[in-house]
């Protein structure tokens, strides 16, 4: 049997063995997870420095290279999100498309909100030629989360969205798009509102391109090249008194040819268009025969012009020498038959003298090509009236 002493002195050693063994765990315990720290620590240093190494490289213009370092970037980081997207980003703007949607797709599984994704998704989709993902992606960068300026962001992608749209001539696309983003623009900002009106008018809404120019100018009323634009807009939704208006204070801030020209056939409208409302009958008949000898003056000087340009005896000019003297016959007839007066007393007498005006313009353009702002003016009247009595 053994003493108790012994048991004592056993259990005392055995203690001291797991003590001790204890101690030693800790410290390679301690030693591994030191070792562990430095090196991914080392990981994450390499992989910043392959990061910001090829986003230098990008910026300078080395896509080629970007690419190898924003892969080397991932092996050392092979989740990080934000190498993922640089790496894709890079293979955009090398034009592997492709290859950056299937990274793209990745990220958008892990973060569909994302605003950078989905444009960058929309980006390599319109460049494939998918042009419903493209407007899909693009909306959901438009609607998704940024990290900095969300609202500034978001318009540069509804911007961008626009160019996209306009681009293909999806114009009712567009104009709804650039609907939603003259929603969004401060009311004070002159020169987003001057930017929003540009985007209509190419998107052919002049009528809602007009308010826009307009609220910019509130911000800035002196502003030229905006009044000519608010004159042009203002003209082509056929607000000729607006246009004037505009034009002319675009005149008097900086003259140019352009404008001149512009302020010179509104003016001519205003002033001949027979069937603007509100005219008596008196003086329907003498805007009427007004545009009548307008139109004379022009066939006698194109009638002129034709005959010593068909010389060259080809068919083409002989039948509009032909139509020409054939116009002037019909028209001198006429002549006989209507003045100033009965003009103003004849409405179908009216309607004929303004059908003539429209077959000399038309005629006459065709074989002689645009003369003055006057007759510029009448062609349009005659064209904007198509079927309409005075």
């Amino acid at each position: 049997m053994i003493p108790e002493s012994q048991h004592i002195v056993s259990r005392y050693v055995q203690q001291r063995v797991l003590l001790l063994s204890a101690i030693l765990l800790a410290i390679l315990f301690a030693i591994t997870a030191t070792l562990a720290r430095t090196y991914h620590s080392r990981e994450e240093g390499l992989a910043s420095e392959w990061l910001q190494k090829g986003n230098t490289d990008l910026s300078g213009g080395k896509p080629a290279q970007a690419f190898e370092d924003f892969r080397n970037s991932l092996f050392y980081g092979p989740e990080n999100p934000d190498v993922q997207l640089r790496l894709a980003e890079v293979l955009l703007a090398d034009g592997r498309f492709s290859e950056a949607r299937s990274y793209l797709l990745n990220l958008w599984d892990r973060a569909p909100g994302s605003g950078q994704v989905n444009l960058d998704l929309a980006r390599a989709s319109m460049n494939m030629g998918d042009l419903d993902q493209a407007i899909r992606y693009f909306h959901g960068a438009i609607f998704g989360s940024w990290e900095k300026e969300p609202a500034i962001e978001r318009r540069k992608v509804r911007l961008e969205l626009c160019e996209f749209l306009l681009s293909p001539r999806m114009t009712s696309d567009a104009q709804a798009e650039i609907a939603g983003l003259a929603v969004d623009t401060p009311a004070e900002n002159g020169a987003l509102r001057e930017e929003n009106g540009r985007l209509f008018s190419r998107a052919g809404d002049p009528a809602k391109a007009l308010p826009e120019f307009e609220a910019a100018l509130r911000d800035d009323p002196l502003q030229s090249q905006w009044l000519g634009a608010a004159g042009q807009a203002a003209f082509d939704a056929g607000d000729f008194l607006k246009a004037e208006t505009y034009f002319s204070r675009a005149e008097r801030e900086d003259p140019s040819n352009e404008i001149h020209s512009s302020l010179l056939l509104v003016r001519s409208l205003l002033g001949n268009d027979p069937y603007m409302p509100g005219l008596s009958d008196e003086e329907q008949g003498s805007r009427i025969w007004r545009d009548f000898k307008q139109g004379l003056e022009r066939l006698r000087h194109c009638t002129g012009t034709e005959a010593s340009s068909t010389s060259s005896g080809s068919s083409s000019a002989d039948s509009s020498g032909t139509d020409l003297q054939e116009l002037s016959q019909d028209a001198q007839e006429l002549q006989k038959r209507i003045n100033q007066v009965s003009l103003g007393k004849n409405p179908e007498m009216r309607n004929e003298a303004m059908r003539m005006v429209s077959r000399m313009e038309e005629t006459t353009y065709s074989a002689c090509g645009p003369a003055t702002s006057m007759d510029q003016a009448l062609k349009m009247i005659v064209k904007r009236h198509e079927g309409t009595n005075p």
